[in-house]
């Protein structure tokens, strides 16, 4: 049976990822220290600690990834934009502006999935389950 003190930390497992808004990369230090110091103690706080590196490795792929995406559309809209500006056109930045208007929209649908993702993780941690995020790779078997 799961004790408290062990319900208690794979919870604080999942909300020290919140870390990261504090200090870049902490929210996946963080966890990890922690995890790390505690995982030998309990099988659950090792099963928490997994899912929650896992969930948050899985977040800085997907992010690199969609950086890359994002990155090649911007710097191609605006090489077109210097080639018609060269030419003598005149240039509304139309897809550059529905770029930014997407890539926000996107990153606050992103943060907060997360934020709900982390809550429900850690409230489910407090219960006594092991919380698999949804779309997490799995890094750590």
């Amino acid at each position: 049976m799961t004790t408290q003190d062990e319900k208690t930390t794979a919870a604080l497992l999942h909300l020290s990822a919140f870390a990261k808004y504090l200090i870049p990369f902490a929210g996946i230090v963080v966890p990890l220290i922690i995890w790390q110091t505690k995982k030998h103690q309990s099988q659950y706080i090792d099963e928490n600690g997994k899912s929650v590196l896992n969930f948050h490795l899985s977040i800085l792929v997907y992010s690199i990834v969609i950086a890359i995406i994002v990155g090649i559309f911007f710097l191609n809209s605006i090489i077109g934009y210097i080639q018609l500006e060269n030419a003598g056109q005149e240039v509304v930045p139309v897809d550059l502006i529905t770029l930014a208007i997407i890539g926000v929209a996107v990153l606050g649908i992103w943060t907060i999935a997360e934020f709900i993702l982390i809550i429900l993780g850690s409230l489910r941690a407090n219960e006594g389950t092991v919380y698999k995020y949804p779309f997490s790779i799995a890094f750590i078997k």
